[in-house]
Order: C-alpha cells, then sequence, then structure tokens
C-alpha cells in the first residue's frame, strides 16, 4: 500500500494505508481479551491461563510505575 501512494499519491490509498496500520495494533491489543471470553466457559485451565497473561503484565506494569 506504501509504495501504491509513493506512486500515486492517492488519498484513498494513504487513507487504506493508515486504516491498516490502525486495524492491526488494535487487533493486538484486543486478541487477547476475545479469546479469554470465548475460553470462559469452555476450559478451567485456558480461563486461569488467560487471566494470568492478562493480569502479570498489567500488574508489573503498575507496581513499576509507583515503585
Amino acid at each position: 500500500m506504501w509504495k501504491s501512494y509513493t506512486r500515486t499519491s492517492s488519498k484513498s490509498d494513504f487513507l487504506f494505508f493508515i486504516l491498516t496500520l490502525v486495524t492491526l495494533f488494535v487487533g493486538f491489543l484486543v486478541s487477547p481479551f476475545l479469546a479469554l471470553a470465548f475460553q470462559w466457559k469452555r476450559s478451567r485451565a485456558k480461563r486461569i491461563i488467560g487471566i494470568l497473561l492478562i493480569a502479570v503484565p498489567l500488574g508489573l506494569s503498575l507496581l513499576s510505575r509507583f515503585l
């Protein structure tokens, strides 16, 4: 997309490029929560693993911010 924009200077190509980057970033942030919601009633072990994978980095970042 970037090559297409630099070649044609089309604003729609640039818009699609920016939207793709934003969508990838948002999907990266949302996917752990969606996976946890999907596994919530299916498997207790996966639910606990999902909670830990979300809670541990969040707890560490909060702890480092206050220390």
